[in-house]
């Protein structure tokens, strides 16, 4: 009878043990949301220091709202927001960007200066980023760049 008891205590505790390890090994839903807020803004401030709209194309939604320096303004497909950035990047071409503020939520913002290169000319921009979790994805739905 005793040997019964042990069976059922180690039972147990293998148990419990292995439940612990898997629990542990597998991120919650939020997690994972988090790390794919962090990747966004990732690619938010690879594209504006280098120029490649490729990095956060995917990120756009059936239309985005852009307010441009350059006096773009208002809503634009996907594809149309790609194409009007890709040409503003190669009239200000980037020299670097720096977050100075950033929200993480649900409907998160950014803020940040643009460096940039116009006629052998070197600037700065105040550019503002809104994006939202929609859909089991992260989506960029306004840029403006001022």
């Amino acid at each position: 009878m005793k040997k019964f008891f042990i069976n059922i205590n180690i039972l147990f505790f293998l148990t419990a043990f292995s439940l612990s390890l898997l629990l542990a090994g597998v991120p919650t839903q939020e997690i994972q949301n988090q790390k794919k807020e962090l990747q966004i803004f990732s690619d938010i401030e690879r594209t504006f220091s280098s120029g490649n709209i490729s990095l956060i194309s995917s990120y756009f939604p059936s239309q985005i709202y852009l307010s441009l320096s350059t006096g773009v303004n208002g809503f634009y497909s996907g594809n149309q927001a790609y194409y009007i950035l890709q040409n503003y990047f190669q009239v200000y071409q980037p020299i670097a960007f720096k977050y100075t503020q950033r929200s993480e939520s649900d409907n998160g913002f950014a803020t940040g200066v643009f460096s940039f290169e116009n006629r052998n000319k070197k600037g700065t921009a105040q550019v503002f980023i809104s994006v939202e979790y929609s859909g089991a994805r992260w989506k960029i739905s306004l840029i403006t760049i001022k």
